[in-house]
């Protein structure tokens, strides 16, 4: 039950007062510090290069680091080597049918006598060449030709998928967060030894920063969204800001639960860049609609009404019949015409 004092101000005293534009302050909550959209990235342990600079802003597409980069520029050498090599010796069979080629078709330009007579004196007891044969050697020299562009469009389809999965790049715009301690020179080759199940890095999208609070009370869900905004005391009388942007459901250590998004505006983006992963205490407010009135926890629970009644709902339904209870706050409590 509500108890107070026993004598407490006059009923006409708790009337209360309109409320001006400020928001009464609903209660203090804990909050993170999260971006549009992240996601992570793994990679497998090796040497690597062109690490990014984390915390800087990148555009998607930009590279963030290449594992065994050395290795890599090694097999595509030896794989144009490899190339280059087969393909003279394509280039040598492609010359040798060539050259039987124009046998055959100088021997065909013969007449029958000059056929029989290179028959007879080349002392060849194969059949003939005829069309068949020479549009066998076509079809083979096509068919040589043709294994020479496959060979290099496969070997170096497969060594740029392969340079591809140790290129790691941004998915979006954002930032870069890694998972291992940097070396003191990141523009040289370092040994990365992947660390169980961390990832190798963090990439967080910039476009929007939010304030998020779990949100449990009942009452608080059945008010108008737009009419909450959330603030975080900052040290040096700095303070972080946020707007209601969207609620959804998500998954936690104790099942289900609906969380508030509260937009950072874009002026404070840097600030919210250095918070992410912190654990803050946010400040729950909420702007009245016109016509709520507003009357003071204290004042209220000194009445000596109070003594008899067992909630705060019970105590406004007997001082404010023509009111409904509206919102519980942390000092005040918010109460409209029926």
């Amino acid at each position: 039950m509500i108890r107070g004092f026993l004598h407490g101000l006059s009923f006409a005293a708790l009337l209360g007062s309109t409320l001006t534009a400020a928001p009464v302050q609903v209660g203090t909550y804990p909050a993170k510090i999260v971006p549009e959209q992240v996601t992570t990235l793994p990679l497998e342990r090796g040497i690597v290069s062109d690490l990014a600079t984390p915390g800087e802003p990148r555009k998607r597409g930009d590279v963030l680091a290449v594992l065994n980069k050395e290795q890599m520029d090694q097999e595509r050498e030896e794989m144009e080597l490899k190339l280059a090599r087969d393909r003279m010796s394509r280039k040598d069979e492609i010359r040798k049918l060539e050259a039987q080629r124009r046998k055959i078709v100088f021997y065909l330009s013969l007449s029958t006598s000059e056929r029989r007579y290179a028959r007879e004196t080349g002392g060849e007891n194969d059949l003939p060449p005829s069309e068949e044969t020479l549009a066998d050697i076509d079809e083979r020299i096509a068919l040589l030709k043709r294994e020479v562009e496959s060979m290099a469009r496969i070997r170096n389809n497969e060594l740029t998928r392969k340079h591809a999965r140790n290129t790691l790049r941004m998915p979006f715009d954002g930032r870069v967060q890694y998972h291992f301690t940097l070396p003191e020179n990141t523009a040289e080759p370092f040994e990365y030894s992947a660390t169980g199940s961390l990832p190798f890095a963090t990439i967080c999208d910039d476009s929007a920063f939010y304030i998020t609070l779990n949100i449990s009370r009942a009452e608080l869900t059945q008010l108008p969204e737009q009419q909450f905004q959330v603030l975080i005391s900052l040290p040096e009388g700095h303070e972080l800001r946020g707007e209601f942007s969207h609620r959804r459901v998500e998954q936690g250590n104790g099942g289900d639960m609906l969380v508030y998004f509260f937009r950072i505006p874009e002026q404070d983006h840097e600030r919210a860049v250095g918070m992410l992963g912190s654990n803050a205490r946010a400040k729950l407010l909420f702007n009245a609609p016109d016509g709520t009135m507003e009357l003071d926890k204290g004042e209220l629970a000194r009445h000596p009404a109070a003594a008899d009644c067992r909630n705060w709902e019970e105590l406004i339904q007997k001082l404010y019949p023509e009111y409904h209870l509206l919102l519980i706050g942390e000092h005040q409590i918010l109460i409209r015409p029926r």
